[in-house]
């Protein structure tokens, strides 16, 4: 069952407070995404390819949903899974505008309970943030489009940062590089490139205080895990007694 159906996951941060909280443990539905790679047979160090078969569902926008970090990003050993809303599907171009969220021109409607304070001033830079423009911050972000199977891109040196996980991502690490104004891919010098995978967008819920797309980028198709059903049981890390400490109110929650 937990190969293939259900996953548990512990959340340990705050990042989709209040929708999640830190000490909740939630139940996962794996069955209507594809399985990540890679997966072992149970009882043997037999490992288990990515495979998609056609029923795989795809993940509807404003699910919270739980995935692998995406490769070529520094990932945290003690959390391999993260725990994100989803607001940005393949072929969408997210911008948000003073802390709101619009896609395709059309403001997102707000999660229950979003954590937000007050936005950031515009002028307020953050080139620390995917992928890399200087006039953007956490508040005001974007036009950013995200990228689906298919799609053909244009590669140019202003453009780089952005599809540059992408490719490598899709072709392998030490594959793509850039000699003075011409990409190389595989030793061919390329100008465009076709993307083989479906991207996504995800934010955290706690807007101020969250990890998410906005500083490291797309989360491909097959990194998706699964769609948070339920919380099954709930505690709070930071207290001492019995009652206080087992949070009934949030056990058999449901999530959305």
């Amino acid at each position: 069952m937990r190969l293939f159906f259900i996953s548990t996951f512990r959340i340990t941060t705050n990042s989709m407070e209040a929708s999640l909280e830190a000490g909740d443990f939630i139940v996962v539905n794996k069955f209507l995404f594809p399985r990540q790679a890679p997966l072992m047979i149970p009882f043997s160090d037999v490992g288990i390819p990515f495979t998609e078969w056609e029923g795989s569902a795809k993940p509807g926008r404003n699910s919270i949903i739980v995935f692998k970090f995406p490769e070529g990003r520094k990932d945290d050993p003690a959390n391999p899974a993260y725990v994100k809303r989803l607001v940005g599907l393949p072929g969408d171009t997210l911008l948000i505008k003073g802390g709101v969220v619009f896609v395709n021109g059309e403001k997102l409607p707000q999660p229950y309970g979003l954590k937000k304070g007050k936005p950031k001033a515009k002028s307020d830079n953050n080139s620390q943030l995917f992928p890399g423009d200087e006039e953007w911050n956490e508040d005001w972000y974007g036009p950013l489009y995200i990228p689906k199977k298919g799609d053909t891109i244009a590669l140019n040196i202003s453009s780089f940062m952005q599809w540059e996980d992408v490719i490598r991502g899709e072709q392998g690490d030490t594959s793509f590089f850039v000699q003075g104004h011409d990409f190389l891919l595989n030793g061919k010098k390329i100008n465009r490139y076709i993307v083989q995978k479906d991207y996504y967008f995800v934010l955290g819920d706690n807007r101020d205080n969250s990890l998410d797309s906005r500083y490291w980028g797309y989360v491909p198709y097959d990194n998706l895990i699964g769609e948070v059903s339920f919380i099954y049981w709930s505690v709070d890390p930071f207290s001492t007694g019995l009652t206080s400490w087992l949070r009934f109110n949030r056990f058999f929650k449901v999530v959305d």
